[in-house]
């Protein structure tokens, strides 16, 4: 055994885990695969050397996927997931596949040599892929989840101390085959950014980027095509990528102790779900692996009873003075919008937090009956694309990100409930 297969045998994978729509049940399974055998995720395909796809996706999507695929460097592999049953084992198939060093050398004689320089064209885009942005906070986290390195001093060790977006760094590493119109080209053939009045009425570089749909933390099959003068959004277009094969994920109820569908466990479980990706984009890891870990328990069949811990998660983020300090005035949404989507980000996901709370603090005979959710989010969804422009424009990249992680359109409910006027 030479010193690369020892190496490669060493190392536990890092993974960049993307999600298409339909892909819920495969994301979650992935999701505590990863947790239980302590793999770490990547925040983008620069820093990974496993590419998952959650789902089937489409044409679209995969053509994201392919541009996330020439980015990772070797050693690399990639698996796709379909279903959750079958997520231990390709997971496992694809570490073997990181390890065959015979298969990781073809992999990189095969692997073309960096392109020659061509003309510019005004009309591509770079594509966001995943860094959360530089975080200003307090430095490295010690969640066993752990969303990249963070710029400060120290890890963290309270409640309040998980680190704000700074904003500068939130549109990611770019895929590199776009150029973004003006005739100055940089090394490797990138054209220079087009120039324009910014709010201030300074010249700032004009850049396209698009957010999605392979991001991590991000709504499966959301596409956010922007055009940034710095860290600002001028334009925002929302369109989405692909369709689910089959019924949402959070139509299915989960059972209780005496197989009856429990919709409040659903409901808070799919909170806790949304809870977890805008606590990572807030750059707090430790309270998203948190709520992931709650969301699973959730998710379990049978009779459910909240551990101390799960009292103690959800005290915790109600408690934090930094997480409402960054989401506090973020993206207030209009008044026509659905009621638990009115307010600012505070506001919406302090009321993801009522739905676990609902759950978590509440005694099973105090719980409300609650009803299928399927149509309410797909309600939601379609409010949150209408909204999701006017909402993002003016706003800097991590305000933006924050935006929609707090909004969470469920594309898979939209593509499945039609609207309450169709329907009549």
């Amino acid at each position: 055994m030479d010193l690369t297969e020892r190496l490669l045998r060493w190392s536990l994978p890092r993974v960049f885990l993307v999600a298409a729509v339909g892909g819920t049940e495969a994301r979650l399974a992935v999701e505590r695969v990863l947790r239980e055998r302590g793999w770490r995720r990547a925040l983008t395909p620069i820093d990974a050397d496993l590419l998952v796809v959650c789902g089937s996706g489409g044409p679209e999507a995969e053509e994201a996927v392919d541009r996330l695929w020439d980015q990772m460097p070797g050693p690399r592999a990639r698996v796709r997931v379909v279903s959750a049953h079958e997520a231990a084992r390709r997971l496992d198939r694809a570490r073997a596949e990181l390890h065959d060093v015979a298969a990781q050398r073809r992999d990189a004689a095969s692997r073309p040599g960096p392109p020659e320089p061509r003309a510019p064209r005004g009309d591509e885009e770079q594509q966001g892929h995943g860094n959360h942005g530089t975080h200003g906070g307090h430095g490295t986290h010690d969640g066993h989840d752990d969303h990249g390195t963070h710029g400060g001093h120290g890890t963290h060790d309270g409640h309040d101390d998980h680190g704000t977006h700074g904003g500068h760094d939130d549109h990611g590493t770019h895929d590199g085959h776009g150029t973004h119109g003006g005739g100055m080209k940089m090394p490797g053939g990138l054209a220079m950014a087009q120039r324009g009045p910014d709010r201030d009425g300074l010249k700032l570089d004009r850049l396209h980027v698009a957010l999605g749909p392979a991001l991590p933390d991000w709504p499966s099959g959301l596409l956010v095509r922007t055009v940034l003068q710095g860290d600002v959004v001028q334009q925002a277009e929302v369109s989405t990528v692909g369709k689910p094969d089959g019924p949402p994920f959070w139509d299915a109820p989960v059972p209780d102790a005496d197989g009856r569908p429990d919709w409040t466990r659903t409901r808070a479980a799919a909170a806790a779900d949304s809870l977890q990706r805008l606590l990572a984009v807030a750059g707090w890891p430790d309270a998203a692996a948190a709520f992931r870990l709650l969301r699973d328990d959730l998710l379990a069949p049978g009779p459910w009873r909240p551990r101390a811990r799960h009292i103690r998660w959800v005290r915790r983020v109600r408690r934090s003075r930094l997480l409402r300090w960054t989401t506090d005035g973020t993206g207030p949404a209009p008044a026509h919008f659905p009621e638990p989507l009115r307010g600012d980000a505070t506001a919406r996901w302090t009321r993801w937090l009522d739905d676990v709370a609902a759950v978590v603090l509440a005694a099973p005979s105090a719980r409300e009956a609650a009803r299928p959710p399927g149509r309410e989010r797909a309600e939601h969804a379609r409010a949150a694309l209408a909204a999701l422009p006017e909402l993002l424009v003016g706003q800097e990249l991590a305000g933006a990100r924050l935006t929609v992680a707090s909004l969470d359109p469920d594309l898979e409910a939209l593509a499945t409930h039609e609207p309450e006027a169709a329907r009549g």
